[in-house]
């Protein structure tokens, strides 16, 4: 069980990650229609408020300080329900699978077409990055995703800071059961911007692993 420590008080949190992650999936279930957003909010609020409550009673108050604590718990029991909420898991994996809306039209590929071409006769680097971002967001959308890889490769070549380009390849790699290349690309993401939040990606993609071998 995890526990946080809460101020100078060192109590132990009444309201652990598991007991919340398993009490907003209670709720996200009752919940039945509505977007996912609009089935999280209420039963996010819920938690957030119990929380604050529990926080502000052992004497913490200061806005700043809840705002970071409430992050991390709240990211860690979204955590625990992809791993254990099967509803929850289902729709947020829903959410990132239409991260990229599928397009194989022809307008699609004309668009392809014309970003190769100015890719071919640009020179700034930093324009030949921009084009080939675009280029591999079309080709994800037309499923080309072994051209849609080179091209990433191609954008990690000239700044291999641009986490974005890890996050595409993670989507690839997700949508193709290479879970643990996905993983793998999402810690470098993290590793290179720092948004710890990116953590849900990664489960996303160890929750389906583990689903795929049942």
């Amino acid at each position: 069980m995890l526990i946080l420590v809460l101020g100078a008080c060192g109590r132990k949190s009444e309201f652990s990650v598991e007991n919340a992650s398993r009490e907003f999936c209670d709720c996200f279930n009752s919940q039945t229609t509505g977007t996912v957003d609009e089935r999280l909010s209420p039963c996010l609020q819920k938690i957030a408020d119990r929380k604050n409550n529990e926080w502000n009673d052992s004497g913490i108050t200061d806005v700043d300080s809840i705002k970071v604590r409430m992050s991390k718990f709240s990211l860690d029991m979204m955590l625990d329900m992809t791993r254990t909420c099967e509803n929850y898991f289902a729709a947020i994996n829903s959410l990132y699978d239409k991260g990229y809306s599928l397009d194989t039209t022809a307008l699609n590929k004309s668009a392809i077409n014309e970003l190769s071409a100015r890719i071919r006769t640009e020179a700034n680097k930093d324009s030949v990055r921009s084009l080939l971002n675009k280029k591999v967001y079309r080709l994800i959308q037309a499923r080309e995703f072994d051209l849609a890889l080179q091209s990433i490769d191609s954008i990690k070549s000239l700044d291999n800071t641009d986490y974005g380009a890890n996050l595409a390849s993670a989507y690839i790699f997700n949508q193709t059961g290479l879970y643990d290349q996905a993983v793998t690309e999402i810690e470098k993401a993290i590793d290179v911007s720092g948004n710890e939040s990116l953590t849900l990606y990664a489960e996303i993609a160890r929750q389906k692993k583990r689903t795929s071998k049942k």
